[in-house]
Order: C-alpha cells, then structure tokens, then sequence
C-alpha cells in the first residue's frame, strides 16, 4: 500500500510538471498549485523523516535516521541530520508537528520553534499560541528574529548560560588545503562575531574604494572583488600595526540597541538582528562604548538625540600603563588590556583616572560575568578578588614604571613581572556569579 501511494504521488507529480513545461497554466493556476503543493511538500519531508527515523531504529544506526534519509532523498549530511533533528523535537509538541505536516509552518520556521524547545521547554512553546501564529504568518527572515526574542524572555536566566554556551564553542582553525591555500574557518558568539565581522567590513570598504580609485586612474581593467577586499582587510587587522586607520580613528565596531521594556521596565539590549544580550554582557560592553541616547515620539520617529563617550583617551592609557605595567591585577601584557570602569559607566561612573584600571581580557571577563569585586585601595593600588572573600591589602605597584608608549604598536615592552598575589579563600575554580546591573539610561 505504501508503494502504491508513493507510485501515485509520483505521477501526479510528473502529470503536473508537464502542465507547466507546455505552457499551458494561467498565472491563477500556478499561484493556487503552488499552495497545494505548500503541503505537499510539507507531508513529503515529514514522510521522508518519518520512514527514516523507522529503517535507523530497526537496523539499529543510532543517528536517527540521517544516513538514510541523506542517501534517500540526496541532501546533505547536515540538512539532513537538521531534518532529523527538528521532526525528532516537534514530536513533543503536536500542534506545531500538525502546523509543519500540514504545511501551515514552514521548515525553516519549525527548526527554530524546534530550537525554541530546546532552549526553553515543550510546555512554553505548546502554551504560546501567538508564537505559533507567528511561525505560520512571518517570512524566515522574521521569525528567526521573533524566536530569538521569545526564547531570550523565556529563559530562566535571561539567556546568560545559552550565551555562554556560544561563547564556549568559540574557535578558529586553519590549515593548509591540498588546493596549495590556507583554509580559515571560525565560529563565535553573536557580539564576537558581529564585531569581527563590522571590522572587517569597514576595513574592506576602504581598500575596495581605494582600488576603485587606482582603477579608475590607472585605466586598469579589473578591479578587486570584495571577497578579496576582505581577505585583505583580515591580513591588515592581524598586523598589530594596522590596528587603527591612517586618519587614528577606531575602526568600526558594533552597534547594540538597548530600551526599556514597558511592561517590565527592565532594561533589554538586542544587536540589530534580533539576537538579546545578557545583562552582563551589555555592562561588559558599556566600559568602552558611544552611548547615544534617543527618545521617540508615539510614531516611533525620533525628537531628541544625544551622545556620550566612555573609551579610555590615549593620554589616560598611557598613564594607566605608566602605574600599573599592564593588568591592574595579573600583570598581562597591556596589549591585550582594556580600560575598566570600576563604577560601571551604565551606573554613571565617569571616564576619568580615578575610576579607571587596565583589565586584561580574562580578568574583564571574571569582573562582569563571575562576579570578581575591586577592592578600591585610599593610595589607588586596587586589587581584584573572588566572589565572598575579603581584601588582603593593596597590591604592590610596579617598582620602576615602563616607558610610556602607543598601546597596539609593535614596540610594546614586555610586560613586568606580576605583583605578588595573596592566597584568597575560595580560589578560583568553580567561581560563577551574575552580579544584577542597573540600566544604562531610562528614557520616561
């Protein structure tokens, strides 16, 4: 019986491409067919899943049916393990399995409720029947927006451990082709890679206008493409020389929208495309940021504009390096510090000496995200510390502070030996703490 119903839908298939192939469909009918087809094609794929799933379980595959299902129906190893993987999920929450067999919901939409499940549970995605609304009415480049907000509201923690989780997936590999190139291949978290990615644009913008320009002087034909422009804006930005334009401005960085939620009034931050930010992260991001804040009227057009700076100058840098050396608390080479704000710059703290330390990129990290403390010392040698412990003393300073210098050159002097750390109680494995933050700004 099965044979026999997929013998007839392949006929009827091919009987309907033929109608198109002579040319003989109104446009009225081919728009009515392509709905129809909408679930056709929607049975089909859960078939294919289905069948799958039922050849691994009884040959005992232990992937899912993904082998199969790839060599059935000709797809990709990951397409189809992505396949697998969604009908394996939206089992466990039959509205939305009937929505995607029935062709209300698409394939795209349904992987990211199956995502939205995982992440949360079956039991917030089967009671959220907006959300469900949403996966049948919205194009994919919406809904992945939507479901990323709907996941990051439903999260006990406000998406603090799915962020970490990206950020533990983080790596870069590189390796010799046999093609005679060097492969590069990363995966980062969504504020990393947004960054790196802003970077490499804005510098791939300049060299692709500057061969635009040698081009159109030189009458020479060819021009770069802007894949290359991006392989060589990569090239400049590793160089620790190129690290800033010829004009000294900082290079583009990225843009994080953060608004007061009227209903909770609690603070949410979003990068452009949707993806929300973790408390931490946005206090971690604000220590050396542009802040511009807006106020818009009922229509949404804004009526009031301001801006407000909170990166370290270079005249503060180099005294902060001149009294610490590099890291106000490891010692780490200053080039790959960072100006901390010890009163958060989203609770007002001011952009000034006193209230500034070198933090190298691990320590920044415990600050905001496992909730280490600054001890603030009356002769400003601050130390760091664990969460629940107690200040031992102030470090000792460096005994001969080191040339003043442009941080990010390739002259950067070693940096100096570490002051001597005391023996803190509760040391420092197994530390996780996600200090509460108060808004950067609330508009009213």
């Amino acid at each position: 019986m099965l044979i026999d119903s997929a013998r007839r839908a392949e006929a009827a298939a091919k009987e309907m491409l033929g109608y198109v192939n002579d040319g003989s469909v109104s446009c009225a009918e081919a728009r009515e067919a392509l709905a129809v087809c909408k679930a056709f094609m929607a049975a089909g794929s859960a078939f294919q899943a289905g069948a799958a799933r039922i050849i691994a379980q009884a040959e005992r595959h232990g992937d899912g049916g993904t082998q199969v299902l790839a060599d059935a129906a000709g797809l990709s190893q990951r397409d189809a393990r992505s396949q697998v993987k969604t009908a394996q999920v939206i089992e466990a929450v039959p509205a939305v399995r009937d929505a995607v067999e029935s062709g209300r919901v698409s394939q795209a939409n349904a992987r990211r409720l199956a995502e939205a499940v995982e992440k949360t549970s079956a039991a917030d995605v089967a009671s959220d029947d907006e959300l469900l609304a949403k996966a049948q009415s919205m194009r994919p480049e919406q809904f992945v927006r939507e479901a990323r907000r709907w996941t990051a509201d439903h999260q006990d923690d406000g998406g603090v451990s799915e962020y970490r989780r990206m950020r533990a997936r983080r790596c870069v590999r590189i390796w010799d082709g046999d093609d005679g190139m060097v492969h590069l291949r990363g995966e980062f978290d969504p504020v990393t890679g947004k960054r790196i990615a802003s970077r490499l644009r804005a510098e791939a913008r300049r060299l692709h206008d500057i061969d635009k320009k040698h081009t159109a002087d030189s009458n020479r034909g060819k021009r770069l493409t802007f894949d290359q422009c991006m392989a060589d804006a990569l090239d400049n930005l590793t160089n620790i020389t190129c690290a800033r334009q010829g004009s000294g401005r900082p290079l583009a960085d990225i843009c994080v929208v953060a608004q007061v939620d009227d209903a909770t009034g609690e603070l949410v931050a979003e990068l452009p495309d949707g993806a929300r930010l973790p408390k931490t992260v946005l206090e971690q991001l604000a220590c050396n940021a542009k802040l511009t804040g807006v106020v818009y009227d009922r229509k949404g057009k804004p009526i009031w504009r301001t801006e407000s700076r909170r990166t370290v100058t270079e005249s503060q840098w180099q005294l902060l390096i001149a009294k610490w050396g590099g890291c106000f608390h490891c010692g780490a080479n200053p080039g790959i510090c960072q100006g901390h704000h010890i009163e958060p710059a989203s609770r007002g703290g001011p952009t000034n000496l006193d209230n500034l330390v070198p933090a190298c990129w691990t320590c920044h990290h415990r600050i905001h995200h496992d909730g280490w403390q600054i001890h603030k010392s009356p002769d400003g040698n601050h130390t760091l510390h664990p969460p629940d412990t107690v200040s031992f003393g102030p470090a000792r300073a460096p005994d001969h502070a080191p040339a003043l210098f442009k941080p990010g050159t390739q002259h950067d002097p070693d940096p100096p030996p570490p002051p001597p750390r005391p023996s803190l109680s509760g040391g420092e494995s197994g530390v996780s703490a996600s200090p509460q933050h108060e808004p950067l700004f609330a508009l009213t």
